[in-house]
């Protein structure tokens, strides 16, 4: 299904696509255009990075990851304005892989990329993210907000106990559920979707969020009591 949006464009399409979002704007004009234009700034760094500092309001979406299934999960509107910030030399890249599944309004990328924000003087944002030892001593010290956002199945295969499932796919239908001042620890299997939910979190007004580093993968090491691992087939 990927590629059929590509067939039905054409090549000669991608290419005006492609045109339109190479153009390079200055932190200035990409704040202007992001307003004006009422764009989404997608940041595909690799999450750690993007934990670290990222334009306000930006959604990480990692290019390295599960990219086209995550945009088209949670860019409802094809028709939506984006602007990006991408790793040097990935801003082509991003923006033909974002018009194969039928995005094709992105405005342009942020030149010189995050860098060129920060010594702009612009202000930034940061996630905070913790290791999953730091996370295990936290945790046994008192009850804590814990959201693990992988899927459902995953979720049943195995779990930390006492933490709850709330899917990355569903965000918009639980996002309202939560509590705004409380702190919240997020992780999925390893790191990629849970900077995604603590980016949309974030946008929507969420300051109290933590990362969890390598997510499950990192957690059930620790000495967490885990749920027993049940075999995803036998979950029908």
């Amino acid at each position: 299904p990927k590629n059929a949006m590509m067939n039905k464009m054409g090549y000669e399409s991608i290419d005006a696509v492609l045109k339109k979002g190479a153009h390079a704007y200055s932190p200035m004009e990409f704040e202007e255009i992001a307003e004006a234009e009422n764009a989404l700034v997608l940041d595909t760094r690799e999450a750690q990075r993007f934990a670290k500092g990222f334009i306000p309001n930006s959604i990480n979406i990692g290019l390295d990851g599960q990219f086209a299934n995550w945009v088209g999960a949670l860019i409802t509107d094809l028709k939506q304005s984006i602007l990006l910030v991408t790793d040097s030399d990935k801003e082509e890249e991003t923006v033909t892989r974002l018009a194969r599944v039928g995005y094709d309004h992105t405005l342009g990328y942020l030149k010189g990329g995050f860098e060129s924000w920060v010594n702009s003087g612009k202000e930034i944002d940061t996630i905070t993210s913790i290791s999953a030892e730091e996370f295990a001593l936290k945790s046994k010290k008192g009850k804590i907000n814990v959201i693990d956002v992988r899927k459902s199945s995953e979720y049943e295969a195995e779990h930390i106990q006492n933490v709850v499932n709330k899917p990355l796919d569903f965000i918009n239908d639980w996002i309202n559920t939560l509590d705004r001042k409380d702190t919240f620890y997020i992780h999925c299997a390893g790191g990629y979707r849970s900077m995604i939910t603590a980016s949309i979190l974030k946008a929507r007004g969420f300051e109290n969020l933590v990362d969890i580093d390598g997510g499950f993968n990192t957690l059930s090491k620790t000495d967490l009591p885990k749920t027993v691992f049940v075999c995803p087939s036998s979950l029908k």
